[in-house]
């Protein structure tokens, strides 16, 4: 969680945020608009961190994306390989790289290297998130870290970009000699969002980096930034840092709570809920015949029912792709609701008879 002093500074051209929040969105507009804003205020109790829905970085034109794209070159490259054998060798070759831009990046006096890192204890640790960052800069080393709050990982990897990029000024007087800024990151999430000032999640930490990183662009046209992804990795350099993983910071009674985390408890709580319900006849019906699902398929019958998940078609739609009728003959499977004897017997509908007519002295017509 950033300091008071941070959030005072974001907020200095409207005052508080009762004022900035009735300038922007009155309440009388915020009942007949919907928007992620207009969303967010709605939920502003489930949350700590403070967004803006104007900010100078936001301007249409302004961004520093749209200003000077060609001196933001981002190294992002995911190891991809048809066998494990080609992965590893594709992951020797992208550190190999790496630590050959980082001998350079950490050791020239034109270049800061920084490495972040973050820990995400489970909540059930009493832990809070911690965000890490090294940087180095010709012979200097230096470390830092501090709370996330309870936050998922990608806010505490951008928490540690913003913290790595604003802890700059208490080391160095001033950074316009500098002439590039390298970031290390695990995470691409934070390196493709550390630079937009929209409203999300980390916005508060993408206007702390944009603080240092846009007057320092506009400075000297020479001045560029590399935003480089690292593979999980063992190696020395880029291995996860300690200061991150070995720092417990108790979460205390009043933790702070960003809004993807506030999101994720929720969705979390509603499928939860959500799978109790769903063993329950009351829920599902008498006849819901719950599928179940083994990688032998001769251990079929032993194997535990599908639970219920709202991903990407699961648990059944994804099987079933785009096909209508084959939709509509699971569903009839699922809740025994297809045109035979049991069903007709069941609802009292045309002719009642269980057995197959066509298969006389067969059995009932039955899943």
């Amino acid at each position: 969680m950033l300091a008071d002093s941070h959030i005072t500074r974001l907020m200095a051209a409207t005052g508080n945020e009762a004022e900035f929040i009735s300038v922007y969105h009155p309440s009388q507009l915020r009942n007949k608009c919907r928007s992620p804003l207009v969303d967010m205020w709605a939920n502003e109790n489930l949350v700590d961190v403070f967004v803006l829905p104007y900010n100078k970085y936001n301007a249409p034109g302004y961004c520093l994306t749209d200003t000077c794209p060609d001196r933001i070159i981002q190294d992002i490259v995911l190891i991809q390989g048809k066998t494990a054998k080609d992965r590893a060798k594709a992951k020797e070759a992208r550190l190999m790289t790496l630590n050959q831009s980082f001998a350079r990046s950490s050791t020239s006096d034109s270049c800061i290297a920084i490495i972040t890192d973050a820990s995400v204890p489970l909540l059930s640790t009493g832990y809070q998130a911690v965000a890490a960052w090294h940087t180095w800069h010709t012979d200097h080393y230096f470390e830092n870290f501090r709370s996330g709050g309870l936050a998922i990982s990608n806010d505490a990897e951008t928490n540690a970009i913003g913290g790595a990029l604003s802890a700059l000024s208490d080391v160095f007087n001033s950074i316009n000699d500098i002439e590039e800024i390298h970031i290390y990151s695990d995470s691409t999430y934070a390196l493709h969002h550390m630079l937009d000032p929209s409203i999300h999640s980390t916005q508060l930490y993408v206007l702390e980096s944009l603080g240092v990183l846009f007057p320092w662009m506009e400075e000297n046209a020479n001045h560029r930034i590399f935003l480089h992804h690292v593979p999980d990795c063992e190696d020395y350099v880029f291995e996860p840092h300690h200061l991150a993983t070995s720092t417990k910071i108790e979460a205390g009674g009043a933790p702070s709570w960003t809004i993807a985390f506030s999101t994720k408890q929720i969705t979390d709580f509603v499928m939860s809920d959500w799978a109790n319900q769903f063993w329950l006849s009351q829920y599902v019906g008498q006849h819901f015949m719950y599928p179940r699902w083994s990688v032998n398929r001769q251990d079929h019958a032993k194997a535990k029912r599908m639970a219920p998940s709202h991903l990407k078609g699961e648990t059944w739609l994804k099987d079933v792709g785009h096909s209508s009728s084959l939709t509509a003959q699971m569903v009839r499977g699922l809740t025994s609701h297809a045109p035979i004897g049991h069903y007709r017997k069941r609802f009292k509908v045309g002719n009642q008879d269980e057995s197959c007519p066509h298969c006389e002295g067969g059995p009932s017509e039955t899943f």
